[in-house]
């Protein structure tokens, strides 16, 4: 049987600097029709998991408003228009930490939430970091180095909360050391 939802009609409920809602009309492989709401972003986003010498990972912590917290997450960000991947995370990194790397190397490209929305997300690894600026003041509350034993003990303590992060942290403690 084929299995693909077939997209009846399509229109925009919303559109704002970030993202829009568009509706969708499909009608299910079983034959009934569904409305499904997905959130488009014009932009993909690219993180970078960020590796002293000494193996200690780099995280910004940032408010995030729809949760209502601050939490500890990966540089990243949207690309911008005509941005690589590889750019962005450059950019990221520096803007948000004021550091920069020797080496970028690709991780992993996913769809962080592919139930309601279209983005893709570009995870890096970045080696080789140093300081090269101070970085940008705006919307990282606090930048801080973290070792092996306290980022296993935020996530046994339930403290790492974003999800973009948790995948790129995961592949990172799943590599072992980084040489």
């Amino acid at each position: 049987m084929d299995y693909i939802w077939r997209k009846l009609r399509s229109e925009s409920v919303l559109r704002t600097p970030y993202y829009g809602v568009k509706l969708d009309k499909l009608r299910h492989p079983h034959g009934h029709e569904v409305d499904y709401y997905v959130i488009e972003h014009p932009r993909q986003a690219a993180g970078v998991v960020a590796v002293d010498a000494d193996g200690r990972l780099l995280l910004v912590q940032q408010w995030r408003h729809p949760v209502q917290k601050l939490l500890w997450s990966l540089p990243a960000g949207g690309m911008e228009e005509g941005e690589t991947p590889e750019s962005a995370i450059a950019r990221e990194l520096r803007e948000e930490t004021g550091h920069a790397a020797a080496k970028y190397e690709r991780l992993y490209s996913y769809h962080p939430n592919p139930a309601t929305t279209n983005q893709t997300f570009h995870l890096f690894l970045a080696t080789g970091l140093t300081e090269v600026a101070p970085r940008l003041p705006g919307e990282i509350h606090a930048v801080r180095w973290f070792d092996r034993t306290e980022i296993e003990a935020m996530f046994s303590r339930n403290e790492l909360m974003d999800g973009l992060t948790l995948v790129g942290i995961s592949m990172w403690l799943r590599r072992g050391s980084i040489d």
